[in-house]
């Protein structure tokens, strides 16, 4: 499961022109990105206004942008990729024609700039921000790390993930943090396909197609073999019956 490096080598190999899809104008590009924005507020609830941006964009091997979602129906915090369902990438598998990533914890997570305006005159203020980090913190930056590298795997060629699949980081993956890691996947579809305009001067890359999220949850190992054997529909209601699901904290006893 070497999923960035193969993802690089997908990229090195097309010119710099060839890198973005040339068939969409950027004004239909960022009328899909409010589609987008409407269809995931729908199905995670609303998105925060704050959120990480990477330094070096997905779409040329770094990190993916990460959205908050605090106010799901689950309760928690989401975050989820916005990147996938640009038309560069746009994986899809049997339930969907396009969908984005999303990974939950229990806790609370904040923004670091979600602060008093008074404490930002502490002295010494900037270098903590930045130097010091909550639990919250650091789960958010640890979900983040297996969202893009999951992201990397979803958006190679030939890969195809549904819901109920399974997936370990192998032993000597590369990302130490990640190495033996154990997840399942389930779906959370929008309520109905998007729309086509009538119009072609409303036209995004996301008209007509299925759209829904693909929720990656941490497991213990032994959950991940159960499910293997008995099938991952049911670890996931037992998950919902512990009132695990959708979380990927592991901070919990096994449910199997």
């Amino acid at each position: 499961m070497d999923d960035q490096r193969d993802f690089l080598d997908a990229l090195s190999e097309k010119l710099p022109e060839d890198l973005f899809n040339q068939d969409f104008t950027d004004a239909e590009r960022e009328r899909g990105n409010q589609r987008l924005e409407r269809l995931l507020d729908e199905i995670l609830g609303p998105v925060e206004p704050f959120m990480i941006h990477s330094i070096i964009p997905f779409c040329l091997g770094g990190a993916l942008d990460l959205h908050y979602y605090a106010r799901s129906r689950f309760g928690g915090t989401f975050f989820a990729s916005w990147e996938l369902t640009a038309p560069e990438f746009l994986p899809s598998n049997r339930s969907f024609d396009a969908f984005e990533l999303a990974i939950a914890t229990r806790l609370t997570v904040k923004s670091q700039l979600d602060v008093p305006p008074a404490e930002t005159k502490k002295p010494g203020f900037f270098k903590r921000l930045f130097s010091v980090k909550s639990p919250e913190e650091k789960k958010r930056d640890d979900l983040h790390r297996v969202l893009t590298n999951l992201a990397f795997y979803v958006c190679s060629d030939g890969v195809e993930v549904n819901g109920y699949d399974t997936l370990e980081f192998p032993q000597d993956f590369d990302d130490k943090q990640l190495a033996g890691r154990c997840f399942i996947f389930d779906e959370l579809p929008a309520a109905a396909p998007v729309p086509v305009p009538t119009s072609p001067d409303e036209r995004s890359p996301l008209d007509g197609k299925r759209f829904g999220v693909l929720l990656a949850i941490e497991v213990f190992r032994k959950e991940m073999d159960w499910a293997r054997e008995q099938g991952t529909e049911k670890l996931v209601e037992r998950l919902k019956t512990a009132g695990a699901y959708p979380f990927s904290d592991l901070d919990r006893e096994p449910v199997v």
